[in-house]
């Protein structure tokens, strides 16, 4: 409770105010900004969880025809919209004094794209082309998380920095928790829902654009220069230690490693890549492998996905104490990518019952479909399988994702940090287009395929991790002293 009520308090501790970097007034207005910045990362991935079980279940309300490879492309359109903006959102950020008018920009985009969303059933005709361009503009929308990454790099000391991303991500792992929450509550609502004063229909589907709508509506707010302030801590920490006059000096001092900068990039995308190839997958498999209805799939899905947002929430809490007991390296390696690695492979079915014999099916309606033909030789994933291997995907997820942006600010150092940003925002876009492509693969080849495709490319990346992990290391900022030694050094060559 006392942890509780300091976190709330914003009053700054002793020890850092004799830093001299700020003044109490400005330390809490810094930490009232970065809360800011947490509500927006929660709404992001609100707009994510919320949607994750049900736009299945949607779209085929809409298009009755529409194909499981068309989900494919409803799950993949969002990180395309935020590959395509997120390096002009980067350069942008990084040539303007503040952050807020390119945030209220992509947050108005992304408040338009859920409206759409959720007005989809007043439309009549090429709903499915409507769906997909409302989660183009939601994608575009999300390029918001750019912007947070590059802030809380240059709005946090170095000490702060993971911590403060953990927060981040135990936000947005709140909106992947409250999402799925939310879609089961509303399922009550049904498909017919009600009419709102006669203009729209609300039902268990468009609620959960007009929840998104409203929360942007309320960011929005929330970005007024009377609540939100830019920051820039970092530079005035990096000067100070090292004796800097101008913050390009303080740039120059930390050189790149390209190594250890790629090798974060990579595991970032390939946590990307497993997360959104399976979360696209988990109704597919629940409605295929279990024989459930889609009200049940609604439900069942929505529990285990909450599960694993509480299970994540927990491992924010103890990542910080984690990484100063084993360090940020090791934790990454064992606990994120082991654990991924081990995710993939617990999803490959054992037995010797083929999904169709032990899954009651009644004209092909429940369960594994005839027109997958491998339905008809490949055993069931269990619901064990299928529970474990998902609490491990949440459990490498939520440290991997963490400790690599975190580890990737580290590795930059003090220079801005918006173009880097979106260099990382692009490589998990480009992983999250890649990952719903593994419907595709589901629905021709099968479970086998699959999830043996995906435990052979997470055990190489583990590998390569685990051998290299000591040089992933940050390079330590030089002291006023050894800056001074480096400028005289630089002038004699």
């Amino acid at each position: 409770m006392a942890q509780f009520l300091k976190w709330i308090s914003l009053k700054q501790p002793e020890k850092e105010r004799v830093l001299g970097l700020e003044t109490p007034a400005e330390y809490r207005q810094r930490w009232i900004s970065i809360r800011v910045l947490y509500f927006t990362g929660y709404l992001m991935f609100l707009a994510f969880g919320i949607v994750a079980t049900g736009i299945w279940p949607y779209l085929k309300t809409l298009e009755p025809a529409v194909s499981k490879v068309f989900l494919a492309y409803v799950f993949a359109v969002p990180p395309l919209g935020q590959l395509i903006f997120s390096p002009f959102i980067g350069c942008w950020t990084n040539k303007l004094s503040s952050i807020r008018v390119p945030l209220l920009l992509l947050i108005a985009i992304f408040t338009v794209g859920n409206v759409l969303y959720a007005v989809l059933g007043e439309l009549s005709d090429h709903r499915e082309y409507v769906l997909l361009l409302s989660r183009a503009l939601v994608g575009v929308g999300t390029s918001a998380v750019t912007i947070c990454r590059a802030y809380i790099s240059a709005a946090t000391r170095v000490a702060e920095r993971t911590k403060t991303i953990s927060y981040m991500a135990l936000a947005q792992s709140l909106g992947l928790m409250v999402g799925p929450i939310f879609q089961s509550a509303f399922a009550e609502l049904g498909e017919n829902g009600f009419s709102f004063l006669g203009w729209f229909q609300v039902n268990m589907y468009t609620v959960a654009g007009w929840i998104c709508a409203i929360l942007g509506l309320i960011n929005m707010v929330l970005l007024i220069p009377s609540i939100f302030v830019d920051s820039p801590i970092a530079v005035k920490e990096a000067m100070k230690h090292q004796g800097a006059a101008t913050a390009k000096e303080t740039w120059k001092s930390v050189p790149l490693q390209y190594f250890a900068i790629t090798t974060m990039v990579v595991a970032f995308s390939l946590l990307m890549f497993a997360y959104v190839g399976y979360q696209t997958l988990l109704s597919p498999v629940a409605l295929d492998q279990f024989g459930w209805t889609n009200e049940e799939s609604l439900f069942y899905l929505g529990i285990l996905m909450t599960a694993g947002a509480l299970i994540s929430c927990v491992l924010f809490l103890l990542l910080d104490p984690l990484c100063k007991r084993f360090g940020e390296t090791n934790v990454l390696v064992y606990g994120a990518m082991l654990a991924l690695f081990l995710s993939q492979l617990l999803m490959i079915p054992v037995g010797s019952t083929s999904i169709s014999d032990s899954v009651d099916s009644v004209n092909g309606t429940i369960g594994c479909p005839i027109s997958q033909e491998w339905c008809q030789s490949t055993p069931p994933v269990s619901i064990a399988q299928f529970t474990i291997s998902y609490t491990l995907l949440c459990v490498s997820f939520s440290i991997g994702t963490t400790l690599s942006q975190a580890v990737f600010s580290k590795l930059l150092g003090p220079r801005p940090q918006g173009t880097w940003m979106a260099l990382l925002t692009c490589a998990g876009s480009a992983a999250r287009i890649v990952g719903p492509g593994s419907v595709t693969l589901y629905v021709i080849l099968g479970t086998y395929w699959t999830f043996g495709a995906s435990a052979i490319l997470c055990g190489a990346i583990f590998l390569w991790m685990w051998v290299y992990r000591n040089s992933l290391q940050p390079t330590p900022p030089p002291t006023a002293d050894t800056a001074e030694e480096l400028k005289v050094l630089n002038t004699k060559q």
